[in-house]
């Protein structure tokens, strides 16, 4: 009988193992009769089925991608633990660095933040005007501007007029008298005699110094003040303010006099030593001697006034007026401020700030004005300066301090005969080693001419000279009268300078350099008047602004390149030690 065979064969998943089963169809019933020994499919000894050929090589390849997929899977997982291990670092790196670093930047906005609060808002210049809108806030005050220059001194006003007497104190308590001594005997009675003279007016029955402090009483220039019963102090105004009088060679004339000028006829007496009060005025007069016709101490000879030597506080003087005040006061006929030193200006200088003892001398440079200063400032140089300002009899030098801005001179030495000071001997422009404080002063003297003489410039007499600085060298060479070729060191070498574009400013810088207070520019020095330059042309086109200590300190052109000729060198003129007047 035929014989059906179902073969059944696991294939395996290359994950979990056999996952289907591959099923061989029965084998074709072959007809009984005439079955071969073998059928296909079935091995010839116990007819078991054999496994095909393309089976297996499935199985192969099942298992070849099986492996690969293995290596895949393990590469997989490798690179899956990596990409975990990357993440984990970069969530640590963001919450270690990055929130570091944003915290960081918070603290610096922060502090910006802070700044930008602390800034004060400064005001701008306003801008043109807008329509009228809504009233804003008040804005915050700009910062104070520097403070501007002291004015001069204005004149003294009027003083004041005295004030109403005040009420009279009431009387202190009586003091307690003695015991009454014993009754003495009866004299002898005398011989009448003849009526005497008439005596000196008595003091009023209501005033006793026993009982009473003197009084107080004041004029327009004249008070007496803290008053007891040995007198009051006597103060005196002048020059803006009050001050005492010195009590020595004080006499009672002169208690007389005031007492009668502060309206009390009956007189008064002197009390020489009455400074028992702290105060600080200031002691005006010393020497006092009146004749008893004058309104006023000032009016009285005496010292000058402020000058009171060898006097102290304990020594003003007091006085007690007699009898009561119904006399008229007394006027002062002569000045109650000392007469101020007199202003000046003209081109070159000026007295500006004036007060009583001397104005501050102002003098005029590179366009501004500046001060001097009294290093070497004798009264020889003050009195060419008043003179040169049209004062006929000259001045007396005197420190006044108090300027402001450049100090453009010092060691100013005249010998009197200059017709202006900046022709005296002195120092380089703006090379005075000195402050404001020691700023100098002149109090000019004698009657001042409508307008000031002008003053002749400078005569030169061309100098030659020769210096060495730490960056070159400069010497005028082949001088004439009227000037001098420039010469300069470079590279070892000596060589001229052209002309082209040469200036004043440029001959002031040269000479300065060589020591001398001057000079100017005076054109070619080549040509037929004078010796052509063989040398090398050194610089062209100089241009100083006035303050180089040396020329090739000056802007120039790149050093001997030029187009110039030795016709071309530049000459010069400057003054010999000192300009010399006509």
């Amino acid at each position: 009988a035929s014989l059906g065979l179902i073969a059944t064969y696991h294939v395996m998943s290359p994950q979990r193992g056999p996952v289907a089963l591959v099923d061989y169809s029965v084998l074709p019933q072959p007809d009984p009769i005439g079955v071969p020994a073998t059928q296909p499919g079935v091995s010839d000894e116990d007819m078991s089925p054999v496994i095909p050929k393309e089976f297996e090589d499935e199985v192969a390849h099942s298992q070849k991608l099986y492996k690969q997929l293995k290596r895949v899977l393990k590469r997989s997982e490798s690179k899956e633990t990596s990409v975990k291990v990357k993440v984990r670092n970069t969530e640590d790196y963001v919450n270690t660095e990055v929130l570091d670093i944003a915290k960081r930047v918070m603290d610096m906005n922060q502090k910006d933040s802070d700044k930008i609060k602390a800034i004060v808002p400064e005001q701008g210049p306003p801008g043109p005007p807008g329509p009228p809108g809504v009233d804003g806030n008040d804005g915050v005050d700009g910062p104070a501007g520097p403070p501007g220059s002291q004015g001069a001194k204005g004149i003294s006003g009027e003083p004041g007029k005295p004030g109403n007497d005040g009420q009279r104190g009431a009387p202190g308590p009586q003091g307690h008298y003695g015991q009454a001594g014993p009754p003495g005997p009866p004299g002898v009675v005398g011989v009448g005699g003849t009526e005497g003279p008439a005596g000196p007016v008595g003091m009023p029955s209501d005033w006793k110094h026993t009982e009473f402090d003197c009084p107080e009483a004041a004029t327009e220039t004249m008070k007496m003040v803290h008053c007891n019963r040995m007198g009051c102090r006597l103060e005196t105004y002048f020059a803006g303010r009050w001050g005492t009088v010195c009590g020595r060679n004080f006499g009672n004339q002169n208690a007389e006099t005031l007492c009668k000028a502060f309206g009390f006829p009956a007189g008064g007496r002197a009390h020489t030593t009455y400074g028992e009060f702290t105060h600080h005025e200031k002691i005006w007069l010393t020497d006092v001697n009146c004749i008893g016709t004058e309104g006023d101490v000032g009016d009285c000879k005496h010292a000058p006034w402020g000058v009171a030597v060898k006097c102290h506080h304990t020594d003003d003087v007091g006085l007690c007026c007699y009898g009561s005040q119904f006399g008229e006061l007394g006027v002062r006929v002569g000045p109650s401020d000392f007469d101020k030193c007199r202003e000046a200006d003209s081109d070159f200088a000026r007295l500006t700030d004036c007060d009583y003892k001397a104005c501050r001398v102002e003098v005029k440079h590179d366009n501004e004005w500046g001060t001097v200063c009294d290093r070497g400032f004798t009264d020889k140089t003050a009195t060419v300066l008043c003179k040169s300002l049209g004062f006929k009899v000259g001045g007396v030098a005197r420190r006044a301090g108090g300027g402001r801005g450049m100090i453009w001179l010092s060691d100013v030495s005249c010998d009197g005969k200059e017709a202006n000071m900046e022709w005296c001997k002195r120092s380089p422009w703006g090379r005075a080693d000195c402050d404001h404080s020691m700023d100098a002063g002149v109090c000019c003297i004698g009657e001042k001419s409508a307008a000031p003489p002008k003053a002749p410039g400078p005569v030169y007499e061309c100098a030659g000279g020769k210096t060495t600085a730490s960056s070159g060298s400069t010497r005028l060479v082949e001088c004439t009268p009227t000037g001098c070729r420039l010469e300069v060191k470079h590279n070892d070498a000596w060589g001229t300078v052209c002309s082209s574009g040469f200036k004043d400013v440029n001959a002031k810088v040269v000479c300065r350099s060589l020591g001398l207070p001057g000079g100017k520019f005076i054109g070619n020095y080549g040509g037929k008047y004078h010796k052509q330059g063989f040398r090398n042309i050194w610089m062209s086109n100089v241009k100083c602004n006035g303050g180089e200590s040396w020329v090739g300190s000056c802007r120039h052109d790149t050093w001997k390149e030029n187009t110039c000729s030795h016709d071309e060198d530049v000459g010069i003129c400057c003054e010999r030690a000192w300009p010399k007047l006509k």
